[in-house]
């Protein structure tokens, strides 16, 4: 991970004093434990070596913010790359494309001649996509969404037959599949909000919808919940003094409602927002 420009500067710095040349062309003393004095006592800011070793560390921290980059792209390259790595398969599902054909001796889509890009980003109707492998049951399970007006939903039928004959025909032989393709499970949440009466009533309930709306859609996709990162996000509103979480519970499709306790990653990959229950209080 990249240095920030005065952890590299700071480095700079205690070399730089370190160094017996140096010493000796400028004549610091040492200290009387013997070590060097500190570098903002020899020179100020606006001295020209101050200045030189800024300017070496901003270019070192641009080099290693270069580095992590190249990095990581060549780490998730390799791990899309390996045929049945989990994120070989998401990178397989999120390729798929839907009425395009799909050859399997070559395991190459079929393009048309002529087709333009926004044509085949819409093919690609798998937006959202994650492996998970469940090491018990020897079952590796396939969580996929496709986005309707910025919103996540479910594959149609005729989608998802189409997509679950495609993974049988990429996955590695004796590999069992589960794929879910379901409406997000609900969720819903209560929550006491004792709030600054200096501030309007009704903006800070507004403020405090929007901030747990905020929340359970930018979670990741399969991404985990949890009370107490919902707790932050409203504690952090403007206005709000005390946050006392009462219940927040989800509801897979299908099944009964269950409370959630503590956390909990959605079966479904994601969330639908149901019911948000504020109860509000002036603080006293």
């Amino acid at each position: 991970m990249a240095r920030t420009v005065d952890e590299i500067k700071k480095d700079m710095e205690k070399r730089w004093m370190e160094s017996a040349v140096l010493q000796e062309l400028y004549g610091w003393e040492l200290k009387d434990d013997g070590t060097p004095p500190d570098f903002a006592d020899c020179y100020s800011k606006a001295s020209i070596e101050n200045m030189l070793l800024y300017i070496v560390a901003y270019c070192a921290y641009v080099l290693e913010v270069l580095f992590d980059s190249v990095k990581d792209e060549l780490e998730t390259e390799i791990a899309t790359k390996v045929p049945g790595s989990l994120q070989w398969y998401v990178a397989k599902l999120k390729g798929f494309m839907y009425k395009f054909n799909y050859y399997d001796n070559t395991g190459e889509w079929l393009i048309p001649e002529g087709t333009e890009l926004s044509q085949i980003n819409a093919a690609q109707i798998v937006k959202h996509a994650v492996a998970v492998d469940d090491n018990i049951n020897s079952v590796l399970t396939l969580k996929v969404a496709r986005e309707v007006d910025g919103q996540l939903k479910p594959l149609d039928s005729d989608q998802e037959e189409k997509l679950s004959a495609y993974i049988s025909r990429i996955k590695y032989a004796g590999v069992k599949t589960n794929l879910i393709n379901q409406e997000g499970d609900s969720f819903d949440c209560s929550v006491k909000i004792w709030y600054d009466p200096l501030n309007s009533k009704t903006d800070i309930e507004a403020e405090c919808t929007k901030a747990i709306e905020r929340y359970i859609k930018n979670l990741p996709f399969n991404g985990e919940y949890s009370n107490m990162a919902l707790i932050d996000c409203l504690q952090a509103v403007p206005g709000v003094k005390v946050a006392d979480f009462i219940g927040a519970w989800y509801t897979e499709p299908g099944r009964t409602r269950q409370p959630i306790s503590g956390k909990v990653r959605p079966y479904a990959g994601y969330f639908n927002l149901n019911n948000i229950s504020l109860t509000l209080e002036a603080y006293a």
